[in-house]
């Protein structure tokens, strides 16, 4: 077998789902099931029994005029980032040329979608005033997400060998 024979073996080992390419696939079977989790556990009750009222209504203790806009951003959002990777993942098992793409711009959004949540909680007093802990480390978790996927969509030769439908 010469150079080339080789190298185009060891080529086609490196396609199909396999590799890191697994964890890819299971972080998006299971991102649609956390955030809907975080959706009906977090925000869905702000829109029922009457906490909608006391937050949104002018006059009211709670009242901050922020919290309509990020409450409906964050129920938009959400329903996005469940429907997103599902559709993600039609293409990404029938190896669409158009997955790694659709998967930077997931990642790449999701990290906005986060940072711009916390910069507009931030700005509602109430909230401001409480420790939070858990959305600085979700930042941070979601950047060293992009951080390390990204480049690989981008790099990958098992990427470049699997999507080309």
């Amino acid at each position: 077998m010469n150079e080339t024979d080789q190298a185009g073996t060891a080529e086609k080992k490196l396609e199909g789902i396999g590799g890191w390419l697994i964890l890819v696939a299971i972080g998006l079977c299971v991102s649609p099931i956390k955030i809907g989790v975080g959706l009906v556990r977090d925000v869905l009750p702000a829109f029922s029994g009457g906490v909608w009222e006391k937050l949104t209504t002018a006059g009211s203790p709670a009242y901050d005029p922020l919290w309509a806009p990020l409450l409906i951003m964050e129920m938009v959002g959400n329903i996005i980032f469940i429907l997103f990777p599902l559709a993600i993942l039609f293409f990404f098992f029938t190896k669409k040329r158009s997955t790694p793409l659709l998967v930077i711009i997931f990642l790449l959004s999701n990290l906005a979608f986060v940072v711009a949540d916390y910069v507009v909680a931030m700005r509602i007093p109430v909230v401001a005033s409480m420790p939070d802990e858990s959305t600085p480390v979700e930042i941070i978790r979601v950047a060293i997400a992009c951080a390390i996927w990204v480049p690989y969509f981008l790099k990958s030769k098992r990427v470049r060998n699997t999507f080309v439908k």
